[in-house]
């Protein structure tokens, strides 16, 4: 009879103790904020205008990220002793377009302290025009899906090219008119975004993209010195008419593909008008810690979350289920000491 007793009690605790970490992890995520340097806001593009040297800086480029988040955090540790103007995150920075998991992936952003602007390039699995989390969140949340800006003669450009997107050509039109603005200004042109176009090569393993031959066309035209995508996961160097494209989308995601299967970040440092490039690998970190509040925040705090008043009450039965249960073991403990018996 006793040893049923203490069972209950265990069994008890033990569901205590479940709903509380349950409750203080997805708490601590419902109620997380994009961190200060994250994102595509007018502050962070001016931080990186003002305490940019022209003439000598480097920025990383990296992609797919998913649920490769410790193999991300690895490579963001390497980003941060090269001490970047910034960082791009090439788009699948989460597994679905939801909320929660942008507020997962704020979380942990927001504990990395980031020391420079990391930008972000919506990817297919980041937003969704059918929702939950559409184009018009992921603005509320990061910041403008397509933007530009200048280091010096360094223009960059930042496109939405995503499938359910690009099919209307508003990413060809952002691009022509902003490069077409800086014609005649002698600007080194980089263009970054999450889908490459698939004529590059067959080895590519991407999702469609809509107009891809009129953007290669633009390239041209312009004389657009680096295209930087993420989607096929793994790496990925090609020069086609004078442009160099760069698929680069080992940031944590499962690889596919047969070629350039490492997990990975592309460094470009510009020193005195010139430009070298750097890849620089990684091996898969383990995301065992990762995978559990994953888990946690997605599948089990949805159920406590949407009834946390009743799952609180709950609480509170199974917490004088174990005061009944003790009250009488102690009770007996009380009235069989030895002082007692004395």
């Amino acid at each position: 009879m006793g040893g049923h007793r203490y069972r209950n009690i265990a069994s008890a605790c033990f569901l205590i103790v479940v709903f509380v970490v349950i409750a203080v992890i997805g708490l601590r995520v419902q109620t997380a904020k994009v961190p200060k340097f994250l994102g595509n806001r007018a502050e962070n593009f001016t931080y990186v205008n003002t305490t940019s040297d022209p003439n000598d800086f480097t920025f990383i480029a990296l992609g797919d990220i998913k649920g490769g988040m410790a193999t991300f955090k690895e490579l963001l540790d390497m980003a941060r002793a090269d001490k970047p103007a910034f960082v791009v995150i090439l788009g699948d920075f989460v597994c679905d377009p939801e909320p929660i998991r942008h507020q997962l992936f704020a979380l942990k952003m927001k504990e990395e302290n980031l020391p420079f602007p990391v930008f972000v390039v919506p990817g297919g699995h980041d937003v969704s025009p059918d929702g939950p989390f559409r184009l018009e969140d992921f603005e509320k949340t990061y910041g403008a899906a397509q933007f530009h800006f200048t280091i010096g003669k360094y223009f960059f450009v930042f496109l939405n090219n995503i499938p359910a997107y690009s099919k209307t050509g508003e990413y060809l039109r952002f691009l022509e008119q902003a490069v077409s603005e800086q014609a005649g200004k002698n600007r080194e042109v980089f263009v970054f975004m999450h889908v490459p176009p698939p004529e590059l090569s067959p080895s590519i393993k991407c999702s469609g993209l809509h107009g891809s031959k009129r953007f290669l066309q633009l390239a041209r035209k312009y004389n657009i010195r680096y295209v930087f995508t993420g989607d096929h996961h793994g790496y990925i160097k090609i020069v086609k008419d004078g442009t160099t494209y760069i698929v680069t989308g080992g940031g944590g995601a499962r690889l596919r593909g047969e070629h350039g299967r490492f997990h990975h970040l592309f460094r470009v440092a510009v020193e005195k008008g010139m430009i070298t490039e750097t890849v620089i690998a990684t091996k898969k970190r383990l995301e065992t810690i990762e995978l559990l509040q994953r888990n946690i925040v997605f599948y089990l705090w949805p159920l406590i979350g949407k009834n946390f008043i009743s799952a609180g009450v709950t609480l509170l039965l199974f917490a004088m289920v174990i005061w009944l249960l003790i009250r009488p073991v102690r009770n007996k403990k009380r009235t069989s000491s030895p002082d007692n018996e004395s």
